[in-house]
């Protein structure tokens, strides 16, 4: 008796197979993105949105979930849109920029690509209502413009706008200091009423900042409106992702990777996002989707499965879904030579819409030959040694077993590499799966078994607690999944079939996404049992201490103004300053002074006061802070960037101050410049600056150490100069706290 373990696979296109199989298998969560084509992509990811502003959000956020930032992925032939999106999910801005255009056009929009000189970049452009729209997925950044004639009155900017008129971007966008990320100034991360907005979008979450983006829009040039970009094209007649499966054969599409088992032509290393976790743990569209995968590098990269052809020899029902088959017969429980004069041959197709980049085999005989082909023409024998070198960068290869004795086993299995985010992952709440098949009388008396498996998981503590905590709101902050898989597996006898999977969440506890295991696919021949679970198929309903709660639909994250949910505030209170110094960081003091910042660093003013916090109201009735500041003179150059910033050990009036004591920014507002010192503002500037986040924290009981005022250098607005400006001495700063009626107030 003999056994081989073989390593198989090779590339090569072959005419479609006549053998009797179920084709086109799909499988569709009503809650993702249908991958299956560009247009169906598009239905599912728009089909909520009311205007096509919200259509180009749509996409933009699908594209931020679908790829990250890696070198660009190349086949011999090019790279179509939709193979990237289903097998490989990573690019460079050409590339990724090839992916939207392509949604563009089958969303029916045109579009236009725009390179970029200074920084090197390519990007491209929409054109509906009669305009053209900037969206960068590379960055993660567009930026809105006013428009009257648009439902909201306002539409998402050009290149040309941004150029034209850089407030948009300077005046448009708040930075968040502690997260590094920007966010729209009427859209921010902050409370909204008593709910924090924790849907608000995160924009340049990579590291880019916004000086880059103007300085990008300013050196832009058309550059047509090809059909593709570098090795990214927008079709590729020859790739489809559609599934074939016979009985005997399974496709099981992982969440994880299987180390060295990826494909990446040319390259030296394995494909994994260049920034870390920073493209999904403060972005509130995909970092919901992606947190419970961050282990332990955090950082997205490859996915694996496996495309398994194993019959089961009990009857000849895996014969019809075969490529071939001569001279066979099925008997017990082995495959034998039906003339035993002649040999037996059977040619196994292995194909699907996933690279290879392993295979493996076995087969327990004792007088078989074995050979493989790229086109059914040309045969070679399997060579062991050989054989490591064809496997990587296949998507269809055959095998034909020549036989003159029984088979007892035969096994065929493709590692094969593919991009989760583009697979009908489950969310919160309940999911309505759809199975379908171009075939479906097809599929006989054999079954087709649909297996998901996933870890349930919670949150431990609600947004605000998470905004009041400072940490992000998709890293994983004081969530848990389980251990135990959950298994949710359908045996389908006719086509088309939909059933429900709820996913739900802890009573008292905050829903997040469940952490996906795999979707299995496979066909059973009559008799057949499906292939083991990591835990027992369950088909029980919600239990008595669970909820459906549901999160909102990544897509459509920032299409929409954020929603006011509490009542406005109806009561304020001015704080004077109770103490008010001005101190420098070479340690001069002074009653009043004005403030500046050099852009080396080496010497500053800032301004320090604190209040009677004794006066502030309850958490519960608590609304906003905003401090007022009044100018009276400023530096006649460029508007300044002024913020303020909370002290990490409390202050001295006319004693000096370490500046390593000044804590995190708790917020900013843009001072316009002036006339210079010989030409005071009557009566001074008024300016307010959004404290509500460090107020908070001294009601809640952290210290209340006070403020400090002071200039932070940036480009994009001073454009370089060392600016200065002097508060009212007439008017001093306040502190003004917005609360809430005492009858509507929540619960701290």
């Amino acid at each position: 008796m003999k056994r081989w373990l073989l390593l198989l696979a090779f590339a090569g296109l072959v005419s479609p197979a006549e053998a009797q199989q179920l084709d086109r298998i799909s499988v569709v969560n009503d809650r993702a993105a249908d991958c299956s084509s560009l247009h169906s992509i598009v239905a599912s990811v728009t089909r909520d949105c009311r205007t096509d502003d919200e259509r180009a959000i749509a996409l933009f956020n699908f594209c931020r979930l679908i790829y990250y930032h890696e070198g660009y992925p190349s086949e011999e032939c090019g790279v179509s849109a939709l193979k990237l999106i289903n097998v490989y999910g990573w690019g460079l801005c050409g590339g990724q920029h090839s992916v939207l255009a392509a949604l563009y056009d089958a969303a029916g929009f045109r579009w236009r690509y725009r390179g970029w000189s200074n920084p090197g970049h390519t990007t491209v452009e929409a054109f509906y209502g009669g305009c053209w729209h900037y969206l960068d997925t590379f960055l993660d950044f567009y930026a809105w413009r006013p428009d009257a004639a648009e439902p909201a009155r306002r539409t998402i900017a050009s290149q040309e706008d941004l150029a034209a008129n850089p407030t948009l971007v300077t005046g448009g966008f708040l930075l968040d200091p502690v997260r590094k990320v920007c966010y729209h100034k009427d859209n921010p991360f902050d409370y909204i009423g008593r709910h924090v907005n924790w849907t608000a979008p995160a924009f340049l979450v990579c590291g880019d900042d916004l000086e880059g983006v103007l300085t990008g829009v300013r050196s832009s040039s058309p550059a047509g409106s090809p059909r593709g970009w570098a090795t990214v094209q927008f079709d590729d007649l020859n790739y489809t992702t559609d599934v074939h499966l016979g009985p005997g054969y399974s496709l099981t599409l992982d969440w994880a990777k299987t180390d060295d088992a990826w494909f990446f032509r040319d390259q030296k290393h394995a494909p994994r996002h260049s920034c870390g976790d920073k493209d999904y743990r403060n972005c509130p569209a995909i970092g919901p989707v992606l947190e419970p995968y961050a282990l332990p590098d955090g950082r997205r990269s490859w996915s694996n499965g496996t495309l398994d052809f194993r019959p089961d020899f009990h009857n000849d029902a895996f014969l019809a879904g075969l490529k071939e088959h001569r001279n066979v017969a099925v008997h017990d429980a082995a495959m034998h030579p039906a003339d035993p004069a002649a040999p037996g041959v059977i040619v196994v197709e292995m194909s699907s819409p996933y690279v290879v980049a392993r295979a493996n085999g076995a087969v327990e005989s004792e007088d078989v030959r074995l050979e493989i082909s790229k086109d059914l023409t040309t045969w070679l024998p399997l060579d062991f040694i050989a054989i490591s070198q064809m496997v990587r960068g296949a998507y269809r290869y055959f095998v034909r077993c020549t036989f003159r004795k029984p088979v007892r086993a035969f096994e065929l299995s493709s590692v094969v590499q593919h991009n989760q985010e583009a697979l009908p992952f489950l969310v919160p709440g309940n999911n309505t799966i759809t199975v379908t098949s171009a075939n479906p009388a097809d599929m006989g008396a054999n079954r087709l078994v649909v297996t998901y498996a996933w870890q349930p998981g919670s949150r431990d503590r609600t947004p605000e607690q998470l905004f009041d905590a400072g940490v992000e709101i998709a890293r994983g902050h004081y969530a848990h999944w389980s251990e135990q898989p959950v298994v949710m597996q359908k045996i389908i006898d006719k086509l088309p079939c939909t059933f429900d999977i709820p996913v739900p969440t802890p009573r008292g506890k905050q829903p997040v996404y469940p952490r996906m295991l795999f979707l299995r696919r496979e066909m059973l021949a009559p008799g057949s049992q499906p292939r083991p679970t990591p835990a027992p198929p369950f088909n029980s309903a919600v239990g008595s201490g669970e909820t459906l709660e549901r999160l909102p639909t990544p897509w459509l994250v920032g299409a929409r103004p954020p929603k006011v949910v509490a009542p406005p505030p109806v009561g304020s209170i001015a704080l004077p300053a109770a103490q008010t110094s001005f101190v420098s960081k070479q340690g001069d003091v002074s009653e009043h002074h004005f403030l500046k910042w050099l852009k080396d660093d080496s010497d500053a003013w800032a301004m320090l006061v604190n209040f009677d916090s004794a006066r502030l109201p309850s958490l519960d009735s608590f609304a906003a802070a905003r401090l007022i500041l009044y100018v009276h003179e400023a530096h006649d150059r460029a508007a300044m960037q002024v913020a303020a910033v909370s002290l990490a050990a409390p202050f001295e009036p006319g004693r000096a101050y370490s500046f390593a004591k000044l804590g995190q920014i708790a917020g900013t507002t843009i001072v316009q410049r002036g006339d210079g010192p010989g030409a005071p503002f009557n009566p001074p500037r008024r300016y307010e600056i959004d404290v509500t986040r460090v107020v908070r924290e001294w009601i809640r009981g952290e210290p209340r150490n006070g403020l400090a005022v002071r200039i932070v250098p940036n480009r994009t607005i001073d454009d370089g100069w060392t600016v200065r400006f002097t508060p009212s001495k007439e008017k001093p700063l306040e502190l003004r706290v917005d609360s809430f009626k005492a009858e509507n107030a929540a619960p701290p």
